[in-house]
């Protein structure tokens, strides 16, 4: 309510120290989109948002690491996994004739 008080009737809150400490917390930028002029978007090689993507989806890709597991909770998945495969039919069996 600070920043409403100071900039009283017919103000803006552009300049406000409040707004510039606030506004890339309390809107949301999507990393895909160009907010530049069209003149920094043609001297950064007019990418189009598909080609945005594309290459958000590659570096995506590329960076990925595998997430640790641990090896208890490993050995425990493995063993279930190994426990339903004994417990569920086979669809070999389901296709039988009874």
């Amino acid at each position: 309510l600070a920043a409403v008080r100071d900039v009283g009737p017919a103000g803006h809150y552009l300049g406000h120290p409040h707004t510039l400490e606030n506004f890339q917390r309390a809107f949301f930028m999507p990393e895909l989109f160009d907010n530049n002029s069209i003149e920094q978007w043609q001297a950064e090689g007019s990418k189009d948002t598909i080609t945005r993507g594309l290459e958000y989806a590659k570096r995506m890709l590329n960076e990925y690491q595998e997430p640790k597991l641990d090896e208890a909770k490993n050995d425990e998945l493995l063993d279930y996994i190994a426990r339903r495969e004994r417990d569920i039919p086979t669809m070999d069996a389901l296709n039988e004739d009874a």
